[in-house]
């Protein structure tokens, strides 16, 4: 596949991105095989789901620049980042031997936001599952459905700073809330999309 200048450099930043996150996770410190599904592949999934919702409204300069197999590759961040981030309660649970960790807490403002997580992979499978069956459904309520991605990563960021162990350190703290400030932009990037195609039809119409 002969790619484009900009698309290397592309690349490089995502598998600089993944890097960085391996690296942190390690050098916080590993003290059971549990830490690989609990914390890593919380932070990994974390990770894929945020480069598969940042690169959603860019779909079109990315197919200029990688071709179709980028259709391809967006779909896989969105699948791996899905695995990954169930592994992290489904490990948790085995751990603890805790089922409720599946059982979104609304007992509190406070612990609602501190178990964020639990909502939020809730969240995710409903997107995913709009994306699968997108065929089937209006347009609008697709686009609708496929935009909570980017509530779900909101609640999983605010559970990762409230009680992730991973978030203490100050690196992981930095790189994950510069992730949750791009998604915020994104987001914002998106609305003023859909406000400017309205006006364009209003005036023509």
């Amino acid at each position: 596949m002969n790619l484009k200048k900009q698309a290397w450099y592309l690349i490089s930043l995502i598998v600089l991105l993944y890097i960085s996150v391996i690296i942190a996770f390690f050098l916080n410190g590993v003290t059971s095989v549990f830490d690989y599904f609990v914390r890593l592949g919380v932070l990994l999934g974390f990770t894929s789901l945020f480069l598969a919702s940042v690169t959603a409204p860019f779909m079109k300069e990315l197919y200029q620049l990688f071709g179709k197999p980028f259709v391809k590759i967006h779909h896989v961040f969105s699948i791996v980042g899905l695995v990954l981030i169930t592994s992290h309660p489904i490990a948790y649970a085995i751990q603890t031997t805790d089922i409720t960790v599946f059982i979104p807490d609304f007992t509190s403002w406070q612990a609602f936001w501190d178990l964020a997580g639990r909502p939020a992979l809730y969240i995710f499978y409903v997107a995913v599952l709009a994306t699968i069956i997108r065929t089937y459904l209006p347009s609008k309520l697709w686009r609708g459905l496929h935009g909570l991605n980017y509530i779900a990563l909101i609640f999983a960021y605010f559970h990762g700073v409230l009680i992730g162990h991973d978030f203490q350190n100050l690196f992981i703290m930095i790189l994950f809330t510069g992730m949750f400030i791009t998604i915020l932009e994104v987001l914002i990037y998106r609305r003023y999309q859909k406000y400017k195609l309205k006006s364009k039809r209003r005036a023509n119409s």
